[in-house]
């Protein structure tokens, strides 16, 4: 049944194909020209009919989709625009593992690590992450990190996550990573 509903595609994406290549060719010529030559036979060879029926068939074929997300990771995804889905996705996946390591309440330090472009930017990574409560500290002219201490509650290890590499990520910077201690 499939390869019957590929065949016909195929089939039609080569006749649109054609035809799209005949018009294109009559479209062209000046009108005169295609008065004169209404009648005269063009022929077409089957390997350009093949690869214009090939085209045809790639543009038709539906495009590799985003997989479905929780109406969860699409809410979060609202709050941090910068951020793809998956990445949003992976980290909710770690929540329970969190709450499990860092019971509420618990005293831990993060420490964010990110990459940019130029020195600029990471200078207004450190800049901005001092600004909201973040030590940070240069490792090169374009990478840098920052730290802080929290309290842990259920989603606050997820949140900081969140709003710094949403931050990176505002900068066309590269978010490689965290650490947290004890």
């Amino acid at each position: 049944m499939l390869k019957r509903i590929i065949g016909a595609a195929v089939a039609s994406a080569a006749a649109i194909g054609i035809a799209a290549v005949v018009k294109l060719m009559m479209d062209e010529k000046p009108e005169e020209e295609n008065d004169e030559e209404e009648n005269e036979v063009r022929f077409i060879s089957i390997e350009d009919a093949d690869s214009t029926a090939e085209a045809a068939a790639e543009e038709a074929a539906p495009k590799a989709e985003e997989p479905e997300y929780s109406k969860e990771v699409n809410e979060i995804a609202e709050l941090y625009p910068y951020l793809e889905k998956s990445f949003i996705a992976e980290q909710l996946g770690r929540n329970d593992v969190f709450n499990q390591q860092y019971p509420e309440d618990s005293l831990i330090k993060i420490t964010h690590k990110a990459k940019f472009e130029n020195t600029e930017a990471m200078r207004d990574f450190a800049k901005i992450g001092e600004d909201n409560g973040y030590l940070s500290e240069a490792l090169n002219e374009t990478e840098a990190t920052i730290s802080r201490k929290i309290f842990t509650e259920d989603g606050s290890i997820l949140s900081d996550i969140y709003n710094v590499a949403n931050q990176v990520a505002c900068l066309k910077g590269v978010y490689e990573g965290y650490n947290i201690e004890l």
